[in-house]
């Protein structure tokens, strides 16, 4: 962080000018100039959210085919477009957050505990993953002392909260709106580097004027208290984005497949109906077309329609019955017929197009949107998923590089003045497959260092040394074999199963007592 001194921030120009000169500042500028980038930002937001929930509405071209269909209420979603999100967001999973501090270390896992952030921050990576941007907002809570006894960190949607950067400098943050409906009022916060203003509206205002805002008191009984100063220097919301100055949504991209697929589909449904009752039909002579005239009494079929009788509800308006000595009189017809329904693979065929594409446009694999797509080998699915798992480390880059600067902000506020933290992922790829681990032996028999070879392999330095703790090569080549001997087992046993030979029960009796047998033998060596 650059020295105060030497290079003022504009926000801190800003708190000073706000703070000793406050004739010459508008009080409200920086308030309207957030709302407004606020508001400009929202339909973007509000469009990766109705495609990740599936609530996007089918397009056509046809106004009586929209009618149609509406009338109809034909609602057979095939929501794919959450799943470059969800893919994403499954393999992001902290580790560990940790400091050689031993105390620092129980501050974080404090932290962590009130915050329960085994559960928050999965949730703060799917919406950021979702809308493109998250925020997390750090608050430092007081006791009746005025000293920080907890730190809150809950989630923020980017649709209610927009960090505006510096122009001359991007990654500083210039200021944070927020801005939230309170019943009939609506509220905003205005933070700047050691400021917080708060504002607030009348009863059903708009908030699009600024005479429609006024301060809004912390304390009813301090008309002054709406804005609140503080010593941190700096603002406690910290952006999760997916790229900078702002972020894309995981699924941008599967926009358009997906608003082909949802038209397919509800064009589909509409088609089923004609698929199990064929629309028919039946033509007449020319002489014999209009049978207004005739009389009923001509016909000795008591079922023959009348001329105005109207069609009715329960089945009964054709006269021909089918049973045996039942005779079939057609008065007047030249042919009958039926219309073919629509080829259900007209519908299939481009929707399957259509996920393909969205696969490749978001850099997902397309066994993750269906599962049945291929029977490839593992290396083939290694080189598959080479884009989707270099994606994943660049968010565990980012997303780590944000949490490491919101947990620096929190133990700071703690009393901790210059935390020295680590921030530790799930590897995005670890090896599982026979391939891979015949791949690390080949390595480690190569004279490649174990412990860069299973690193390699996708596995944490901490994992990486507590395996090699005490163990020699020797032992280390017999766990690599071993580990290579159960995958190969593991892929030819799949591989029986897909042709029949063996039942999908059996494969995972087999497996769980070879995997008992070898926890045996390992517990039996380490007591030897």
């Amino acid at each position: 962080m650059l020295d105060s001194t030497v290079y003022p921030s504009i926000q801190r120009q800003r708190v000073e000018a706000a703070l000793e000169d406050e004739a010459n500042v508008d009080p409200r500028a920086d308030l309207m100039y957030g709302i407004h980038e606020l508001s400009e930002a929202r339909p973007g937001y509000d469009q990766a959210e109705a495609y990740y929930d599936g609530n996007v509405p089918e397009v056509f071209t046809s106004v009586r085919l929209r009618r149609a269909l509406a009338a109809h209420r034909i609602d057979f979603d095939l929501n794919f477009a959450k799943t470059p999100v969800n893919a994403v967001t499954n393999r992001l999973k902290v580790a560990s957050i940790t400091s050689p501090d031993k105390a620092t270390n129980q501050l974080i896992s404090k932290i962590w505990q009130d915050n329960q952030l085994n559960l928050e921050l999965p949730d703060l990576f799917r919406r950021a993953g979702e809308y493109g941007d998250a925020y997390l907002m750090v608050l430092p809570v007081e006791d009746e002392t005025g000293r920080v006894v907890r730190v809150e960190m809950f989630y923020n949607s980017p649709q209610t909260v927009r960090v505006i950067y510096d122009e001359e400098n991007p990654r500083r943050k210039r200021m944070t709106i927020k801005r939230w409906c309170d019943g009939p009022y609506l509220r905003a916060e205005v933070l700047i580097d050691g400021l917080t203003e708060r504002w607030t509206t009348g009863k059903n205002a708009r908030g699009d004027d600024a005479g429609d805002w006024m301060p809004w008191p912390a304390d009813p009984e301090d008309p002054e208290s709406w804005r609140i100063e503080n010593e941190w220097g700096e603002q406690p919301v910290f952006h999760f984005r997916t790229d900078r100055p702002y972020g894309v949504p995981e699924h941008y991209g599967a926009y358009g497949p997906q608003a082909a697929i949802t038209k397919l589909q509800a064009t589909h449904m509409g088609t089923v109906d004609y698929q199990g009752a064929p629309q028919r039909y039946a033509l007449t002579e020319t002489a014999t077309t209009d049978t207004s005239d005739l009389d009923p009494s001509d016909f000795d079929d008591d079922d023959w329609p009348t001329p105005d009788a109207g069609p009715s509800d329960i089945g009964d308006d054709s006269s021909l019955k089918a049973g045996p000595g039942e005779m079939w009189l057609l008065r007047g017809y030249k042919a009958v017929g039926q219309f073919e329904a629509a080829n259900p693979q007209v519908f299939l065929d481009p929707i399957m197009f259509n996920v393909r594409a969205m696969a490749q446009i978001c850099e997902t694999p397309l066994r993750m949107f269906d599962p049945q797509s291929s029977q490839r080998s593992g290396v083939s699915y290694q080189e598959e998923d080479s884009p989707f798992i270099s994606k994943i480390e660049n968010r565990q880059t980012s997303y780590g590089a944000t949490l490491h600067e919101a947990f620096t902000f929190a133990l700071r506020r703690l009393g901790v003045e210059d935390p020295v933290i680590t921030v530790d992922w799930v590897p995005a790829r670890s090896v599982s497959t026979a391939e891979g681990w015949q791949t690390v032996k080949a390595k480690i028999e190569a004279g490649v260092p174990r412990r860069q070879a299973l690193m390699e392999a996708g596995y944490r330095a901490e994992q990486v040394d507590a395996w090699l703790a005490g163990t020699d090569d020797a032992e280390l080549q017999r766990r690599v074999d071993v580990l290579a001997s159960l995958a190969d087992s593991a892929q030819k046993l799949g591989a029986a199963k897909t042709l029949g030979v063996i039942t999908e029960e059996q494969v995972a009796q087999l497996m769980a007592g070879a995997i008992d047998d070898l926890e045996a033998l390992a517990n039996a060596q380490e007591e030897g």
